[in-house]
This record gives C-alpha cells, structure tokens and sequence, in this order.
C-alpha cells in the first residue's frame, strides 16, 4: 500500500469510507449531541494519551487556535520551520488571530534542531518579542512529507520545557507519520 506523506488532503475516499460517511450518526455536535463526532474526540483523545480531543473541520483552524490559547497579547513569538504551514499556507491567519510575530528556523526537510531552538530563545528585553511558543508540523507537508523522528522531536520539546515554552503540534498527517515510522502517536 503507498502512503502520501505529502498531503492530507489528496488521498480519495474508497467505497467503504463513503458508505460509512453516508451512514454516520449525526446529531447536533454544537450541544455535544452528535455521537459521531463524540466518538471521535474520544478516539483521538485515546490515541493520543489526552483526557479530551476537539474536532475542528480545518488544520488552519486548529493552528489559528491553538496559536491564540498558548500566546499573550502584545508581543509573544512563535518559533517554526520556514515552511510549515503556518507561514506559507494559511494566509497570515495564525498570526493575525494570537496577535504573535512568527520567527522562522530554516530547518531540514522542515525540521529544525533543538540547538536551532536555542540558539532563537529570545533573552528578556523589554523590546524584544518574547519567545512564547514552538510549533512543529508532523509531516512536513511543503518540505516533502519527511518524519520528524521521535528523538528530534524529544529533543526540541526539552529545549522548549527548559525555556518554559508551550509546544503545539500540527498533527495534520500525525496519523501519516504514525504508518511510516511504526511509532504510535
């Protein structure tokens, strides 16, 4: 079977996938009544080791969200690959929503280092950006689909505990990796 680490969005849905689409359960999922959705955020939750999930129909809603809950207002910065999504793909969204300036690390394949990370921790000034926040994309879909391998991305996330950086993860081909790598997400 080949797996598209590129895109999530190019891969067509087989017979089966429509039929069970077609026959889904629906209800109103905005008062939390719709158990198709409810099983969902379950699932995912699981998968993930979370307590909760959240189904949002874009990847750029997700990344204009989560930016918005995890930086401040007036001045914080997010750090990410030049080519993640949030830079060339979703038409400034994410930093016009959280009100963050995005410094860009020109990484590998859309994957940057921890030293990288380091070296872009802003110290406190007060006329500095204050580094708030690391985003990294699994897969890196504009720089060819590669894998962040766990060890690098363990890495980078103790760079960002030991600056008291939040981390988010664009997990939109997460699922992607997870079939590639053999690593569970």
């Amino acid at each position: 079977m080949r797996v598209n680490l590129y895109s999530d969005t190019q891969t067509r849905p087989t017979e089966g996938m429509r039929r069970a689409m077609a026959a889904a359960e629906v209800g109103d999922e905005q008062r939390g009544l719709d158990p198709t959705v409810t099983r969902l955020q379950e699932r995912v939750a699981g998968l993930l080791g979370h307590e909760r999930g959240l189904f949002l129909p874009s990847g750029t809603m997700c990344n204009a969200i989560a930016f918005r809950l995890h930086v401040r207002e007036g001045g914080d910065e997010v750090v990410l690959d030049r080519t993640s999504h949030p830079i060339v793909a979703e038409a400034g969204g994410p930093a016009a929503i959280s009100g963050a300036m995005l410094a860009q690390l020109d990484g590998d394949g859309g994957r940057f280092t921890a030293a990288q990370l380091e070296e872009a921790v802003r110290p406190p000034d007060r006329y500095l950006p204050r580094t708030r926040l690391v985003s990294v994309e699994q897969t890196t879909n504009l720089a060819g689909g590669r894998v962040w391998p766990l060890e690098q991305l363990d890495e980078v996330l103790a760079t960002a505990r030991k600056h008291s950086l939040r981390a988010h993860l664009d997990g939109a081909r997460l699922l992607n990796a997870c079939a590639a790598s053999g690593v569970e997400a």
